[in-house]
């Protein structure tokens, strides 16, 4: 039948056109991302991190710099590791061929920048921040006057 495809489309159309909208009112409401979202940056486990390279490696625009060192038991680890965001496809091979789930996408979507520069994310450094937070955190009650439950 001639048109069927069209009638569908239509159908469609029209059935969207008459559904209660939703506004959310942004800066103050923000939209809850996915599960499988692909975009922010890149949030790095620095304890699961082997510092095997295979992100990097995986990476078509060759946006993830990391350089290593190595221990007295021989044993590879991070000394850097920098994504720029600016130049990424967001195609998702860097989580993928990582053989730990060491680096993941952070949910938040909200990336503009008002510096090139700003674009360079030292995830390892940020890694390093989030751990020593909840740290800081618990020192920070465990200073406070207890009040007595009398």
């Amino acid at each position: 039948m001639l048109g069927k495809g069209l009638l569908e489309g239509m159908g469609i159309t029209l059935k969207s056109f008459f559904r209660k909208k939703v506004t959310l009112q942004y800066p103050e409401v923000k939209l809850t991302m996915p599960p499988r979202f692909r975009g922010g940056e890149l949030e790095l486990d620095h304890h699961k991190c082997i510092a095997c390279g295979l992100c990097a490696m995986a990476c078509p625009n060759h946006v993830i710099r990391l350089t290593t060192g190595t221990n007295e038991q021989k044993k590879r680890y991070l000394t850097s590791y920098v994504y720029q965001s600016g130049l990424c496809l967001y195609c998702n091979y860097c989580v993928e061929a990582c053989p730990t789930q060491a680096i993941r996408w952070d949910k938040n979507y909200e990336n503009a920048r008002y510096f090139r520069e700003e674009l360079d994310v030292d995830c390892l450094e940020l890694s390093l921040q989030k751990e020593a937070e909840p740290a800081v955190e618990t020192e920070e009650a465990a200073t406070l006057p207890r009040r007595s439950a009398g």
